[in-house]
Order: structure tokens, then C-alpha cells, then sequence
């Protein structure tokens, strides 16, 4: 059985369009997904493409206009504490996600004491020896920590309940470069005891380095989903190409121009595929239809296949 089960999800917002007036805006349309035990799956896109919402309602955080979430079979909108128990989340800056009142301590036990679970101590010191920290660190304040040592403590409480999914959005986009190879490699050795990932990134790099497999989500729709190898190294979908042309570099002076952008801003069709004024293959009933099709065991949303 899946761990947890995506089908035809969509979140609209009304926006305003004009005076009085307002209209659908979509942040999701129709994704459907799955994760399985033992899976980490990377969900890489740009700012506003949808990536983050769809973490939200993972985590029940926002409720979808339609369709389902299901966890084990169960829609989790359904469920209650023990949902929490099983899917929990690691945000991206973890000193404004740690309540900088609170002792490390108080944070960890802080979870255990919601659900009512005993031994709180012995539970707090197994959490801390995952993250590779020591006990000294319990009686301290989240403003007395370093950036990783946060991160690694707001790990800590992700793993206290020992969930079987952990959602994790932009974990490491506010750290620095050997903090975040710490922190991802601390994820590899967590997915590799059984734990399944959701990881929210804008980061092909990052991608590249803990997934198993790969979403590419822009402007709501999830447009190619399949493992890691085949996506990154023979990307099928347009945008996937654009992304992995256009991967954020470290230095300006290895940056290239971006391809496919143009100079003016163009409006996202309501109807069909929201790339069609930027692909560059593009075909004229893009403008009006998306076929969503699996390839060789690869689900695309594209016209081409």
C-alpha cells in the first residue's frame, strides 16, 4: 500500500480582477502523486509554482478546493492526533520555527506531552543522538544555537513522534554551503532507516544529491515525475530542460543567459499548459489542452508524448 496517495488535487484562491470583481486563481491543478515507503521524493520548482501549498495541505495546514490526500487509505482530513504522529515537518529557517522562550529541552518534550507519551526524557536523548547532538545542548535557547545546530534540533522534534513521512520545505535554502551538506546528508542517513521524504526545493543541486525521485511542478501543475537518474539525466518535459539548463550557479561569472525567457511579461493561459509562452516547442493545442501520459514509467503532463 502507498504511504501516502496524491489524486487530482486542486487549490483555488479567489483574487481580485478589477473593481468588485474577482477570479480563480489556481496554486494546484489536478496533481496526483504517491510516495511509498522508503521513497524521497524532491519536489523542485520555481517561487509561487505551487510547490509549498502542496506542502501545506500535506501537512493539513490548508484544506484542498478538490480532491484527496490519503494516508495508508485513510483521507487524513479524516484523521486525527494520529495523523500528526506519523507526518511531520522540518521548515526553512528553524530559529523562526523554534520558539526562542523555550530550552531545547522544553521544544523536544514539548510534542511527547501533546500526545500524552511517558518516558520523555529517554525519548528526547534517542531524537538527539539521530541528529548527532549531545545532551549539553537540552538547557539551551534556540538564539544561543548556530544555524545547523537549530536545523539539527528542529530534526530533532520532526523525528520525537518517529513519523513515517517527513515534510521538509526548503530546509537548507538559509544556511551555508558546508551546513547544508551536513544537513542533507543527515536526511540521506534518515531516509536510509526507513523514513519517507516530501522535500520542497528550488534547488536542482540539492536535488540531485538526497532524492530518489523527482517532481517538476510550475504554476500549480505537476508536469514530470519520475526517478531521479531518468529525470535529471534524460529530461523529457520542456521545463525540465529549462530548469536543468538554468541551474542557479555559485558564482556570477559562471552564470548563462536564461533560455526560453522573454523580455516581456506574458500572461499564464488559463486553459492548457501554463509554459506554452515560454516552451520552445511548443504546438498550437498547448494553448487549450494538456495531455497528462506515462512514458516509460514516467508520468508527464505534455502534448509531445
Amino acid at each position: 500500500m502507498e504511504l501516502l496517495s496524491i489524486q487530482n488535487l486542486s487549490k483555488v484562491y479567489k483574487v481580485p480582477a478589477g473593481f468588485l470583481k474577482k477570479r480563480d486563481f489556481y496554486a494546484l491543478k489536478d496533481v496526483s502523486l504517491s510516495i511509498k515507503k522508503g521513497d524521497f521524493l524532491a519536489i523542485v520548482g520555481e517561487s509561487g509554482s505551487g510547490k509549498s501549498t502542496l506542502g501545506k495541505i500535506i501537512l493539513r495546514l490548508e484544506k484542498p478546493t478538490r480532491g484527496k490526500v490519503l494516508f495508508k487509505g485513510k483521507d487524513i482530513f479524516s484523521m486525527g492526533k494520529e495523523y500528526t504522529k506519523k507526518v511531520s515537518a522540518v521548515f526553512q529557517d528553524p530559529r523562526s520555527s523554534l520558539n526562542p522562550r523555550m530550552k531545547v529541552k522544553e521544544i523536544l518534550e514539548e510534542p511527547l506531552i501533546v500526545h500524552k507519551i511517558k518516558k520523555r526524557k529517554e525519548k528526547v536523548l534517542e531524537a538527539l543522538k539521530k541528529v548527532h547532538l549531545t545532551e549539553e545542548i537540552l538547557e539551551k535557547r534556540p538564539l544561543q544555537l548556530s544555524g545547523g545546530q537549530a536545523q539539527r534540533v528542529a530534526i530533532a522534534r520532526a523525528l520525537i513522534l518517529e513519523p513515517e513521512l517527513i515534510v521538509a520545505d526548503e530546509p537548507t535554502a538559509s544556511l551555508d554551503v558546508s551546513v547544508q551538506e551536513e544537513i542533507l546528508n543527515l536526511f540521506k542517513e534518515l531516509n536510509s532507516k526507513h523514513i519517507s521524504f516530501f522535500f520542497i526545493t528550488h534547488d536542482i543541486r540539492v536535488v540531485e544529491k538526497v532524492a530518489s525521485k523527482v517532481g517538476v511542478i510550475y504554476a500549480g501543475i505537476l508536469m514530470e515525475l519520475g526517478k531521479k537518474e531518468e529525470v535529471l539525466k534524460n529530461p523529457l518535459h520542456p521545463y525540465t530542460k529549462f530548469l536543468l539548463e538554468n541551474v542557479p550557479v555559485r558564482h556570477p561569472k559562471e552564470r548563462k543567459p536564461l533560455k526560453y525567457l522573454q523580455e516581456e511579461e506574458v500572461s499564464v493561459p488559463e486553459e492548457g499548459c501554463p509554459f506554452y509562452p515560454r516552451c520552445p516547442e511548443a504546438v498550437e493545442v498547448c494553448k487549450k489542452f494538456i495531455r497528462r501520459s506515462e512514458v516509460n514509467g514516467r508520468f508527464l503532463a505534455c502534448n509531445l508524448y
